[in-house]
C-alpha cells in the first residue's frame, strides 16, 4: 500500500469512525439506560428505529450528494461550484423537513400501529416517534451540514459535533428517563427529548464551524430568490440524490418490513434482538467511517481525474475495512457475555446474546467491505448500481427469507438472523464485483482519452 495515500486515508477515516462510534456508543447508553423501565421499554423505542430511518434516508440521500458534490469541487479546487451544491442541497432539506416532520407527527399513531404489534409497547413507541418527528429539521440540517464538511476532509469537526450530540443527549437522559436532581421523571418521553436536545447541540457546533472558521463552505445565500432559478444544479442534486433516496427507502421499508416480521415474536426475545443490533451499528460505524474517507478522497481524486490515485485508495479502504472487522469480531466473541450481562440480568437472555455475538461476528466482516465498496461507488459518481443492488438484497430478498424462515420454518429469532446472514453475504458479493467493474470500466475511459 501507498504510504501516503495510507496516511490521507487513516486521518480522514479515524475522526469519522470516531464519530460514528460516538452514535452507537450513545445508543448502547440509551439502551442501558431505558433497560431500567424494562424489555417492554426497550422494544418500544427499537420499533420506532425503522420508520424513523424511512424519513432520515431522504436527508442521509441528500447529505451523501452534498459530500460528492463538494468533495468533487474540492477536488477541482472551485469554491463557487461546491457552495453551489452545497446551498441548494440545505434548501431543499429545509423545505423537505418541515413538510416531512409535520406529516409525521400528525400520522404518528397510525404509522406506528402498521411497524409495531406488541399491544403493550405500542403507546410508548408513538410518544417516542412522535417527539423525535417534530424536530426532524434538527436532523436533517446536520446530516447535510456534517457529510458536507466530510467533504473536505473535516471530520475532526463532525467528530466534535457528535461528541457535543452524545454528551447532551446523556445528561438529559439522566435527569429525564427517572427524573433526578429535581427534573420530572418522564420515562420514554424524556429519552425522546434528551435525543432532540442533543440533536441540536450537534448542529450549533456545525453551523458554528461554518459559519466562524470555515474558508471554503458559507451559508450565505442558502433563500435567495437565485437559488429557485439554479436548474442545473436543482437537476444535478435530484439525480444524484434521487437515485440514492431510490436506494435508502428500499433498504429501509426492506429493514421495516423485517421489524414488522419480528414484531410478531415476544418482547423480550425483540429485546436481545435489539441490543444484539447495537453491535451490528458498532460493526456499522466502522464501515460507514472509512466509507466517508473513501468517498472524499475518491471524490477528489475524481475531480481531479487522478484514477491511479482513485483505484490505490479504494485499495487501501478495503485493507482497513478489513483489519477493523477481524479485531471487532474477536472482540464481539469475547466479550460478549459481559455486554449482554450490562442489559439482563437472567441467564437465559445473555446466553441467547452469546450466540446473537457469535452470528453478528461472522456478518461482520462481510458488512463493512461491502460499505467500502457501496462509498467507493459513490465516490465515483455511480449512484444506480448501489441502488439495485440495494432494493434487491434488503427490499425484496431479506424480508422474504425473514418469512421464511419464521412462519414457514418456524426458527424464531434465529430465523431473523439467518435471514441476515444471507442478505448480507448476497450484498457483499454483488457490491465487490459491482464495485470491480466500475473500477475496471474507469480505466479503460482514461486509457481511451
Amino acid at each position: 500500500m501507498n504510504r501516503q495515500q495510507t496516511q490521507e486515508m487513516v486521518k480522514i477515516a479515524v475522526p469519522a469512525v470516531l464519530e460514528s462510534m460516538v452514535s452507537v456508543i450513545i445508543a448502547s447508553i440509551d439502551t442501558k439506560m431505558i433497560s431500567a423501565l424494562g424489555k417492554p421499554a426497550i422494544s418500544a423505542v427499537s420499533f420506532t428505529t425503522q420508520p424513523k430511518m424511512i424519513f432520515f434516508a431522504i436527508f442521509y440521500a441528500l447529505g451523501t450528494a452534498a459530500s460528492v458534490f463538494v468533495a468533487q469541487a474540492f477536488g477541482k479546487k472551485d469554491k463557487k461550484e461546491a457552495n453551489g451544491y452545497f446551498q441548494m442541497i440545505l434548501f431543499i432539506a429545509v423545505i423537505l423537513s418541515i413538510v416531512l416532520g409535520a406529516f409525521a407527527v400528525f400520522f404518528a399513531e397510525p404509522i406506528m400501529r402498521l411497524c409495531n404489534r406488541q399491544q403493550d409497547t405500542l403507546s410508548m413507541s408513538v410518544s417516542f416517534f412522535r417527539i423525535i418527528m417534530m424536530f426532524l429539521i434538527f436532523h436533517a440540517l446536520s446530516t447535510v451540514l456534517n457529510s458536507s464538511l466530510r467533504g473536505i476532509g473535516k471530520t475532526k469537526v463532525t467528530l466534535i459535533s457528535n461528541i457535543a450530540m452524545g454528551i447532551t443527549d446523556i445528561i438529559f437522559n439522566y435527569l429525564l428517563i427517572e427524573g433526578h436532581l429535581g427534573f420530572p421523571r418522564l420515562e420514554i418521553v424524556g429519552d425522546a427529548i434528551a435525543t432532540v436536545l442533543g440533536t441540536a447541540a450537534a448542529l450549533t457546533v456545525s453551523i458554528f464551524f461554518i459559519v466562524k472558521e470555515s474558508d471554503f463552505l458559507s451559508l450565505r445565500g442558502i433563500f435567495n430568490k437565485s437559488r429557485l432559478t439554479e436548474s442545473d444544479i436543482f437537476n444535478n442534486v435530484c439525480s444524484k440524490a434521487g437515485d440514492i433516496v431510490i436506494e435508502n427507502l428500499f433498504t429501509r421499508i426492506g429493514f421495516l418490513l423485517s421489524s414488522i416480521i419480528l414484531s410478531g415474536l415476544s418482547s423480550a426475545q425483540t429485546a436481545v434482538y435489539s441490543v444484539g443490533m447495537i453491535l451490528m451499528n458498532y460493526s456499522f460505524a466502522f464501515g460507514d467511517g472509512i466509507q466517508s474517507a473513501v468517498v472524499s478522497l475518491t471524490g477528489r481524486s475524481m475531480g481531479a481525474k487522478k484514477y491511479d490515485e482513485l483505484k490505490q485508495y479504494i485499495r487501501v479502504g478495503i485493507v482497513i475495512g478489513v483489519i477493523c472487522a477481524l479485531g471487532l469480531s474477536f472482540l464481539y466473541i469475547s466479550g460478549a457475555r459481559w455486554y449482554f450481562g450490562l442489559f439482563f440480568k437472567d441467564t437465559e437472555a445473555i446466553s441467547e446474546g452469546v450466540t446473537t455475538s457469535m452470528i453478528i461476528a461472522l456478518i461482520t466482516l462481510l458488512q463493512i467491505v461491502r460499505i467500502i465498496c457501496i462509498g467507493s461507488m459513490r465516490g465515483m459518481g455511480e449512484t444506480k448500481d448501489p441502488q439495485r443492488i440495494s432494493t434487491i438484497c434488503v427490499f425484496a430478498f431479506n424480508p422474504l427469507l425473514s418469512l421464511l424462515f419464521t412462519m414457514v420454518i418456524p426458527l424464531g429469532i434465529w430465523g431473523i438472523w439467518l435471514s441476515s446472514f444471507i442478505t448480507q453475504f448476497v450484498w457483499f458479493l454483488m457490491g465487490m464485483l459491482l464495485c470491480r467493474r466500475h473500477i475496471r470500466r474507469l480505466g479503460r475511459n482514461a486509457a481511451a482519452s
